[in-house]
């Protein structure tokens, strides 16, 4: 004769090893996330919902600040141009200033035997690049001959 097996549940085995481990059942961890919920809710801590309205607020004013800033420009332009129009400066009749290359050239003209950069450079108070350019430049318009190595006469 042949034995009956009782059937063999896990249930048992399941609610002994949770309550050995201690693992939260889903009623207790349903329980604890309602409580944090109402913590939550009782300290006022912004929800998702709260974040979202108060960066749209943000973001209207923003808008609003550079429709604001655009609109003074405009008046701010319009009203220069206004006293612009109304005020008109006096026209002065100053010299204008020399140029590099007439600089070079007066110094030029004034010596007899020519003159070396460095003389240039320290009658004009221009940099050394700046004088060789304006000697190069001067030699391609004729107006400036060499002399010798490194002395330049200007042509009359």
């Amino acid at each position: 004769m042949k034995k009956k097996h009782k059937s063999f549940t896990l249930e048992p085995l399941i609610e002994f090893m949770t309550d050995r481990i201690k693992v939260p059942t889903k009623k207790e961890i349903d329980k604890l996330i309602k409580k944090t919920e109402q913590s939550l809710f009782a300290l006022k801590v912004p929800t998702r919902a709260d974040f979202d309205r108060l960066t749209k607020r943000v973001e209207a004013l923003e808008n609003a600040l550079t429709a604001q800033k655009k609109a003074t420009k405009v008046t701010a332009r319009k009203k220069a141009s206004k006293k612009a129009a109304t005020k008109k400066k006096p026209v002065s009749r100053a010299k204008p200033k020399m140029t590099s290359s007439e600089k070079v050239l007066q110094v030029m003209k004034k010596s007899q035997a020519g003159v070396n950069v460095a003389t240039l450079k320290a009658s004009t108070g221009l940099e050394d690049q700046k004088i060789r350019n304006v000697l190069f430049r001067l030699s391609k318009q004729g107006k400036v001959k060499r002399a010798g190595r490194g002395i330049y006469k200007a042509v009359a």
